[in-house]
């Protein structure tokens, strides 16, 4: 059915992608004895405050500075670099952290990787991440880089091997769990990645993004009665939030709910009157449970605010051809064609637009529909005859 197309789309932005993060390891002293020198230390805490205000000329200075009087104070290094980040400049920020590979090269590695990730130069950030676990085995965010990057160059089960090693250096990383459980959802391991996500769940009930991950995928699984509570906690705590509604309603609809649904789906359109594909929901609802005086009501509305929208022609044309199956089961095959054949004509001016998976649904619909009408009016030759 054509709502799978929006279900997914809708769902994409449930599962997201949470990248490296940026460096944030304590000064290691041992390494740095001259950050307890006052100079250092001083201009590094001003460089901190402009970088915070987003004074990223005098940051640039102060930690200059700092590291003028301390050559091995790795954060002022890290946070020159995001002082540079901050004027996009990329390749002084670039070079700062060539330079601190020198003095800490596990970090400095780390850094350049995690640079390379935000320009999305995959390969080379999983380079540099490898580099880093070289030279720190128990490198936790760096082995969660090499997953990430795998992940996003489609090496999945490159991605689940290199997050299941950084849960061995750190059991406890829920960033980690979190890209492991997606990982496994995408590979098609259902039954792991919802087992790493309820307990994420538990672990944090009132994470909505973990919430959100869950609820899309015991939907994707047809676990529609947990997916349907999940969605159900997630509407209670953000009201004007249209994908929960329309997760609800999918939820609804797979328990055979279509109350339930009905009100999911009107209440998703409270909220944004304007948005075609909350229509769509309800009226492909209202399609197939054979309410299509109040598919057409809605059509009507719908078409008031995109007349010209390929997903109202194929909605239409829905409507139209369901009208004619009635009146095909009824043998009523003279009032069955005019319906099949306005259906044809509005799934033709579908083909019009330029969504290309819309175009191939209405397609398919035409092939589907110009057989029924020839049947009909087949039938409809030997009634008369």
């Amino acid at each position: 059915m054509a709502y799978n197309l929006y279900l997914l789309l809708a769902l994409c932005i449930f599962i997201g992608c949470v990248p490296p993060p940026e460096v944030n390891r304590e000064i290691p002293e041992v390494l740095e004895p001259s950050v307890k020198e006052t100079g250092a230390k001083k201009q590094y805490m001003y460089g901190c405050e402009y970088l915070k205000n987003k004074m990223y000329d005098d940051a640039v200075k102060c930690f200059k500075h700092a590291i003028a009087d301390s050559s091995t104070f790795v954060s002022a290094y890290m946070n020159l670099g995001l002082a540079y980040r901050g004027k996009n400049e990329y390749d002084k920020m670039e070079q700062v952290y060539k330079e601190m590979i020198v003095i800490a090269p596990a970090t400095g590695h780390y850094a350049l990787g995690k640079l390379y990730t935000d320009e999305k130069r995959y390969d080379q950030a999983m380079i540099e991440y490898k580099e880093a676990v070289k030279n720190d085995s128990n490198y936790t965010d760096a082995w969660y880089g090499i997953g990430y990057c795998e992940e996003k160059l489609g090496n999945i089960k490159s991605a689940i091997e290199n997050y299941e090693h950084a849960l061995t250096v750190d059991d406890k990383n829920e960033s980690v769990k979190y890209s492991l459980s997606k990982a496994y959802i995408s590979d098609g391991e259902f039954e792991k990645g919802i087992r790493e996500l309820k307990n994420l769940r538990t672990a944090h009930p009132d994470d909505l993004d973990v919430c959100r991950t869950l609820a899309s995928t015991l939907l994707d699984t047809k676990n529609f009665s947990e997916a349907k509570l999940e969605f159900e906690y997630i509407a209670q705590r953000l009201p004007f939030d249209i994908l929960s509604r329309v997760g609800l309603g999918k939820s609804c609809e797979g328990l055979k709910d279509y109350e339930g649904a009905d009100n999911a789906y009107k209440e998703a359109i409270a909220i944004d009157t304007t948005d075609i594909s909350l229509y769509y929901y309800l009226i492909t609802l209202y399609t197939g449970i054979k309410k299509l005086n109040d598919a057409s009501k809605y059509l009507r509305l719908a078409k008031q605010i995109a007349p010209n929208n390929t997903i109202i022609h194929c909605l239409a044309g829905d409507i139209e051809a369901e009208w004619g199956d009635i009146e095909f089961n009824n043998k009523k095959f003279s009032s069955a064609i005019p319906k099949y054949e306005l259906a044809m004509k509005e799934y033709n001016s579908a083909l019009k637009g330029d969504n290309k998976e819309w175009a191939t649904y209405s397609q398919k619909a035409i092939e589907r529909t110009r057989a029924k009408l020839k049947k009909t009016k087949e039938e409809e030759w030997w009634d008369r005859h």
